[in-house]
């Protein structure tokens, strides 16, 4: 009943901006952050991929099945799921090169990146990410490094605001 309650309460918050959809990262944050820390770290600690599949140390056969029954109403569990596996797979080099001056990954998708037809652009000035990136702070990075942290964004970016 209380977590229904909380559900409820946190409900319009997690609405994207014109209801698109969950922002997957806020729902984490307002629902499993408590206990588990933040998805990134939670989720390459706690959690395996093997052959394409997520497993959890003690719910290895059925993780999906395990969080519809751990405070993930069902409409959200494929979502999560894949927020984790993608968490799960992904180095935190967002945090190693990028964490001095942003907070989160998330955070700075939801704030500032807009996807158009595909392509991530910086809200603020229009420019695609790509294209911004080279000449953003020190950082020199690498087209590799480019790639990694546009495709990186573009996903959060549309699980902030289509829930995946």
């Amino acid at each position: 009943m209380r977590f229904a309650m909380a559900l409820a309460l946190l409900a319009p918050m997690l609405l994207a901006p014109g209801g698109a959809g969950t922002d997957l990262h806020q729902f984490w944050e307002g629902t499993c952050a408590d206990c588990h820390g933040h998805a990134g770290p939670f989720a390459r600690r706690f959690l395996t991929v093997e052959d394409g599949r997520l497993l959890g140390r003690h719910h290895r056969d059925d993780l999906a099945a395990f969080l519809a029954n751990h405070h993930v109403p069902r409409d959200l569990v494929g979502p999560v799921h894949d927020m984790l596996l993608a968490q799960a797979s992904t180095p935190p080099r967002f945090q190693e090169r990028c964490g001095r001056c942003h907070e989160s990954a998330a955070a700075l998708a939801r704030e500032s990146l807009e996807l158009r037809d595909g392509t991530l652009y910086a809200r603020k000035s229009g420019q695609a990410l790509a294209q911004f990136l080279p000449r953003h702070a020190k950082l020199r990075l690498t087209a590799e490094e480019i790639g990694f942290f546009t495709d990186l964004l573009a996903r959060l970016e549309r699980e902030v605001r289509q829930g995946g």
